[in-house]
């Protein structure tokens, strides 16, 4: 099968932009590259069928390649695995997930971190995030998209099992948890919810709210003992969209320890012909501003393939979208780009080990 399906490029999909810097500002960037704990919070490291029509095909057949290769190139040091999509094989709504076929994929995934254990490992503390720094292997984060539970609470159990250590508490739409950004009305966070909640800071899961409803983030951070997460969002301040986040949520997440990681989705992020990494660092800025330095991590939601033809297929991007993809950030294998612009924005280099990996570090600390 996998010899019919041609699958993505790892690296140089497309020619994506690299923000130029000058000779003082490279060697800045290598001598940070050199140091740097640099996690992606949120990141899609299945490679992609290059005919994106052709991706259930792929995903039913349960053999598939992992993109090893574009996360060391973007100079990624961990990333979380945000895993899901065998799940959506048979789908009938966008907040719906087969949880077998969700097991299957973390197994999937973890035979083959084993088949490579020489270039990456599964890491699930801060310690061992730092262990595969120092050996020079990627780190493989294991998350989940969404808890795709039903009301079965116990399967909460069976992911931390599996060895699942964050997961999205909702996705876009309504579940038996609460409600998605995406949900048409906004009543929150249900009383299963709030058990939900309750399990997982008691096994040490991180809660993840990207893709929960304003008062759904709002009652988790409320109900949550533990600081949570929003792993890949953006300011709804900047691009009032249901995506975004607004700045109450945004700032009770922080007073209670959180974590705001930026994501670059192209048409969700950004508007307009033109969407470039620039408009992902003006979220950057304006969110270190708004919440402060400490609070704030990277996010991409990147792909490896053609996200906005995945959007367009899974209902959760515009039906005429603006642009084929995000210019500067198309793909995990651009990470380092991430780098450039911050320095480029005059970021010292504290303030950028940070937001790179050492917020995500402390925050885990506090949470795991």
């Amino acid at each position: 099968m996998l010899e019919r399906l041609r699958l993505s490029k790892q690296v140089g999909r497309i020619d994506s932009l690299t923000i130029d810097l000058n000779p003082d500002e490279e060697e800045r960037l290598q001598e940070i590259m050199n140091k740097v704990i640099m996690m992606d919070l949120h990141e899609h490291p299945i490679v992609m069928t290059e005919d994106m029509t052709r991706l259930q095909e792929y995903l039913s057949v349960g053999e598939y390649t992992w993109g090893y290769e574009a996360a060391k190139a973007g100079g990624w040091s961990t990333v979380c695995t945000a895993n899901g999509f065998r799940g959506n094989i048979t789908k009938r709504h966008p907040s719906a997930g087969d949880f077998q076929l969700m097991l299957e994929e973390i197994g999937l995934m973890f035979t083959d971190i084993k088949k490579n254990h020489d270039n990456v490992l599964v890491v699930q503390t801060p310690e061992q995030i730092r262990e595969a720094k120092s050996l020079n292997k990627l780190g493989f984060f294991p998350t989940v998209e969404h808890l795709a539970i039903g009301n079965q609470l116990f399967l909460v159990d069976v992911l931390y099992a599996m060895g699942i250590r964050m997961a999205g508490l909702t996705y876009s739409f309504r579940t038996y948890i609460g409600d998605g950004c995406y949900e048409r009305t906004d009543t929150g966070l249900s009383e299963f919810g709030i058990e939900v909640i309750e399990r997982m800071n008691q096994l040490g899961m991180i809660i993840d709210l990207a893709h929960a409803s304003h008062q759904t983030k709002i009652d988790a951070v409320q109900h949550s003992e533990k600081p949570v997460i929003f792993s890949h969002n953006f300011a709804h301040t900047l691009t009032p969209v249901s995506r975004s986040t607004k700045d109450d949520a945004l700032l009770a997440c922080a007073n209670k320890g959180g974590l705001i990681c930026i994501t670059a989705v192209p048409n969700q992020i950004c508007e307009g012909p033109k969407q470039t990494i620039e408009c992902v660092l003006d979220h950057y800025d304006y969110m270190v501003n708004l919440v402060g330095i400490d609070h704030v991590g990277i996010g991409t939601d990147t792909l490896i393939g053609d996200h906005v033809a995945f959007a367009s297929l899974n209902m959760t991007g515009p039906a005429s979208p603006d642009v084929p993809y995000m210019d500067g950030l198309e793909s995990p294998a651009d990470g380092k780009n991430i780098i450039r612009g911050l320095i480029k924005r005059g970021y010292n280099d504290e303030e950028i080990y940070k937001i790179a990996g050492n917020n995500a570090l402390v925050f885990m600390k506090d949470v795991l």
